[in-house]
């Protein structure tokens, strides 16, 4: 029988063993056949073209991941059953969140790279930096366990081996001698851009420039997520609460655009991937003010409205409409 099946698996903290009661690996059409048996419709998407897009568009535990946020019946016969929910509804949400998924990636994108040129600019102009020793100073100051690994990785990538660096690998190699900090911040990590920041704050006395490091580690999470692919929407729900102590800079930012502390910012801030984006938001808006419409801009507008759109499509049956007509909100904010 198959309940008694057991499997060689491998574990994060127990590595490689036997183990029984595992879920099996199911074919698209058993996985159509199990959605099916838990209330899910194939009206507006058949059973075809759910298997096809299965099959070719997402894995099931990505184009399913949604179906938590819809709601259930509760007793009687369809008990634990979804509420009509058709395949497609998940299929329109995974567009969704690919479009919010751009959006950010851009907006993140344009944070560290705006983040980057300021800090640069903000050295060239000091009269105590010449370039090098600050460098030099932030490396001195890492633990040695991340400053051998920093200085490893630039090793391994502007190496010949197959796991150089195509894009920055001559880049490295021509300073890895001697190198200034507008080439260090052009190849190093975000993260390892956010220690430098957090370093310079100290170095210079600068508190903004501190919470502003903390701000963009919200960043950072941001656009790995959006960069891997990740889902966020399927989080977007009450339940999910953080007890992460958000930045005065982010409440400031609230304050200036007129988002008022009421119930609802309360309910939704305590979310983290809400609080997050809203990070993303703020920095995008701190470092592209004043600079004109942008391709990230574009986009972000465009999810808005589209969020806005999702919203009228479910209804406030659902709770997470509330969070996308939030999010909408704020992006508006932002752009």
């Amino acid at each position: 029988m198959e309940g008694t099946r057991k499997y060689t698996a491998w574990g994060v903290d127990a590595g490689v063993r036997e183990l029984g009661g595992l879920k099996p690996m199911l074919t698209p059409e058993e996985q159509v056949s199990l959605l099916k048996g838990k209330g899910v419709a194939f009206e507006r998407c058949g059973e075809e073209a759910a298997i096809a897009a299965l099959s070719e568009r997402g894995s099931f535990l990505h184009l399913t991941s949604y179906r938590k946020l819809f709601q259930r019946h509760c007793g009687g016969p369809k008990d634990g059953m979804f509420v009509r929910l058709d395949f497609e509804d998940l299929l329109y949400l995974d567009g969704l969140d690919a479009e919010l998924r751009r959006a950010f990636l851009s907006a993140s994108q344009d944070v560290e790279r705006l983040a980057k040129t300021r800090v640069i600019a903000r050295a060239s102009e000091h009269p105590d930096e010449d370039g090098y020793g600050i460098v030099a100073d932030f490396m001195e100051s890492q633990d040695k366990r991340y400053r051998n690994a920093t200085a490893r990785n630039l090793e391994i990538r502007m190496g010949s081996s197959v796991d150089a660096d195509e894009y920055t690998g001559s880049l490295i190699k021509r300073y890895c001698e001697a190198m200034p900090v507008w080439v260090f911040l052009e190849v190093v990590t975000f993260g390892t851009f956010l220690a430098f920041c957090l370093f310079c704050s100290e170095r210079w006395g600068d508190l903004a420039l501190r919470e502003e490091h903390y701000v963009m580690k919200g960043v950072k999470a941001v656009r790995n997520c959006c960069s891997h692919g990740s889902c966020i929407i399927n989080g977007l729900e009450a339940g999910r609460d953080s007890d992460y102590a958000m930045s005065t800079l982010v409440f400031e930012w609230l304050k200036e655009k007129g988002v008022k502390n009421s119930r609802t910012r309360r309910k939704k801030l305590r979310n983290r991937r809400v609080q997050q984006l809203l990070e993303t938001l703020v920095m995008f808006d701190r470092l592209h003010a004043g600079s004109g419409p942008s391709e990230t801009c574009r986009l972000m507008s465009s999810l808005s409205g589209h969020m806005r759109q999702a919203s009228s499509r479910f209804g406030c049956q659902n709770g997470f409409v509330s969070y996308l007509d939030f999010l909408a909100a704020l992006i508006d904010k932002a752009v």
